[in-house]
């Protein structure tokens, strides 16, 4: 059916206004303050095929496992054994795409008058769905079993109401059931409301107009970003990274490398240079591999392109099959964070290479995540604090980097102090950011931050990070930023340097200290403003030292002005 230019953006925002309206029930019918709080979870929808349309929430590399989560679903039951009222749930990562065991994905059939027309979808992390430790993602685990339930697509809810053996079998397996069901129950509410939002479109529009407007959606897409790489100069680059360790072998970093090759209006990301899936769970889904390179390609074009399944008509992926990043069944997989925002940050600085205004440098690349288990939350039931791990994002050629923001997901990644104060047994003694902790550049990265836990309680504590040992690098003349740390007890007899990854049996009275590196910078520091370079210092982003040292920033000790004669001679010797 032809639709007019009008319609069709009537129709588009209409369907945004649906997907918005999915994300605020997601988030605002979150138990969890992973979920309500952090934020770590998106609903969305895709059209009858699977096909993503809009995703809302800030993970918009969940887009890619919304298509495989509906495949499989597909796959199981067929479209005959679809019916209206039907939700389905699935986590298993090598069926539905899903990052890892933790993330829940929940996949609603859309209906108008008994035809299929689209699918609304939520995958949202849960606290804990087993697994060896409270969180369930261990650096110990050498297998997908390790790391929790595995759930296949079942068929959670339909029009008669929730299927409760499906929902004991997760109430069992799970160390905080009530949270987890309220969480899963909170997402499975959201994708329902696709259904109706679009079922009363195609009421107003008619179906056929509300389907070619899907299309068209996917069509404008895919035609903005051929147009983009079309203004690219063709040609070959690549970029690549180590990971400290798989959490296995730790004396072994991971390779992960990008190589890109523009052709015409197309795109080629070669991934075969990642090392072989690895023993520890540092492994990534091909689709999460994909879905991180969408995201670095938007960033090097035009951010405003929207994240839909129209990206995957003018890129190719070779993705080998027992690699890093499209490991075989049943490799772990529940730390990917650091290996996906490597990945993003190799394909980002490839494409950098080919067009330099657009070049971003790498973000921190310290994200991750902690867990902390306790046999008594303030509510006194099992509880686990789960937070996800912010750091500063890398210059660009214009702007410095943001702070405390997350790769990727470019969203402030963490609950508020008073939130987890009042939930968990813990008191957070310290949330500040690191001075020095930015790679220097003409635009600096985004500053990094320190965060300090002191346990009131006994708790099981789970690291999950990376880039303790190997941090991110500079981009056309910019300094790497600081490395991260993790300390237990600073300052005390027992002072301990934490590895990136691992659990520990805490007592009350111990203290957690993290310090999570900035971004990287862009081009040289000595082509800084110094006025900036002072507001710098005055805000605590920069020392006075490295003013000098690295500026050539001349400060007055009192930090009021620059001394413009002693910087024009720290430069002209530098």
């Amino acid at each position: 059916m032809r639709v007019d230019p009008i319609t069709i953006e009537i129709v588009t925002g209409r369907v945004h206004e649906v997907t918005a309206t999915m994300e605020h029930a997601l988030y605002h019918a979150g138990y969890s303050p992973i979920l309500r709080e952090s934020r770590d979870g998106t609903a969305g929808i895709t059209d009858a095929r699977g096909r993503v349309l809009m995703i809302g929430g800030g993970l918009q590399y969940h887009s890619l496992p919304y298509e495989q989560a509906v495949a499989c679903v597909r796959a199981r039951f067929g479209d005959e054994g679809i019916r209206p009222g039907d939700t389905f749930v699935v986590n298993d990562p090598y069926k539905a795409g899903n990052s890892h065991v933790p993330d829940f994905v929940a996949v609603t059939p859309a209906f108008h008058e008994n035809v299929l027309i689209g699918f609304g979808v939520s995958i949202a992390h849960k606290t804990d769905v087993g697994g060896l430790v409270p969180g369930s993602s261990s650096g110990a685990s050498r297998e997908i079993f390790h790391d929790g339930m595995l759930i296949p697509p079942v068929r959670y809810m339909t029009a008669d109401g929730v299927n409760e053996a499906v929902e004991d079998i997760i109430r069992n397996n799970s160390r905080t059931p009530a949270a987890v069901i309220g969480d899963l129950r909170g997402q499975i509410g959201a994708t329902r409301l696709a259904g109706k939002g679009l079922a009363a479109l195609c009421d107003e529009y008619g179906r056929d107009c509300v389907v070619s407007v899907m299309q068209s959606i996917l069509d404008l897409t895919a035609r903005r970003l051929r147009a983009e790489l079309a203004a690219f100069p063709d040609g070959e680059a690549s970029a690549e990274g180590k990971l400290d360790h798989d959490g296995a072998r730790f004396d072994t970093p991971v390779r992960i490398a990008a190589r890109v090759k523009k052709t015409g209006d197309r795109l080629l990301i070669d991934l075969s240079g990642c090392d072989p899936q690895t023993l520890g769970p540092v492994n990534l889904t091909p689709w999460t591999a994909k879905a991180v390179s969408f995201l670095a390609i938007l960033a090097a074009t035009d951010p405003t392109i929207p994240v839909n399944s129209g990206l995957g008509d003018c890129v190719d992926f070779i993705l080998p099959e027992g690699s890093t990043v499209n490991p075989r069944f049943p490799a772990t997989m529940n730390s990917y964070f650091p290996t996906a925002s490597l990945v993003h940050a190799c394909v980002l600085s490839s494409l950098g290479q080919l067009n330099p205004k657009r070049a971003v440098a790498p973000s921190g690349l310290a994200s991750g995540a902690i867990a902390l288990g306790y046999a008594r939350g303030r509510h006194g039931r099992p509880a686990v604090q789960y937070e996800l791990s912010g750091a500063g994002l890398g210059g660009t050629a214009e702007h410095d980097g943001a702070p405390i923001v997350s790769p990727m997901n470019h969203f402030v990644a963490g609950a508020a102090v008073e939130v987890l104060e009042s939930e968990y047994p813990v008191m957070v003694r310290r949330y500040d950011m690191w001075t020095d902790s930015a790679g220097a550049g003409r635009t600096r990265g985004g500053v990094g931050i320190v965060r300090e836990y002191e346990m009131l309680d006994d708790c099981v504590m789970t690291l999950r990070a990376s880039m303790h040992k190997y941090g991110a690098w500079g981009v056309r003349g910019g300094k790497p930023p600081a490395i991260s740390r993790s300390v237990l007890d600073p300052g005390k007899p027992s002072q301990e340097i934490l590895p990136s990854s691992g659990t520990r049996d805490l007592k009350p009275g111990s203290v957690l200290l993290f310090h999570r590196a900035g971004g990287a910078g862009y081009g040289s520091p000595l082509e800084r403003d110094p006025d900036l370079v002072l507001r710098d210092v005055q805000d605590g982003y920069v020392s006075i030292e490295a003013a000098r040292d690295v500026y050539g920033v001349a400060i007055t000790e009192d930090m009021t002005r620059v001394d413009a004669g002693a910087t024009r001679a720290l430069r002209a010797g530098a």
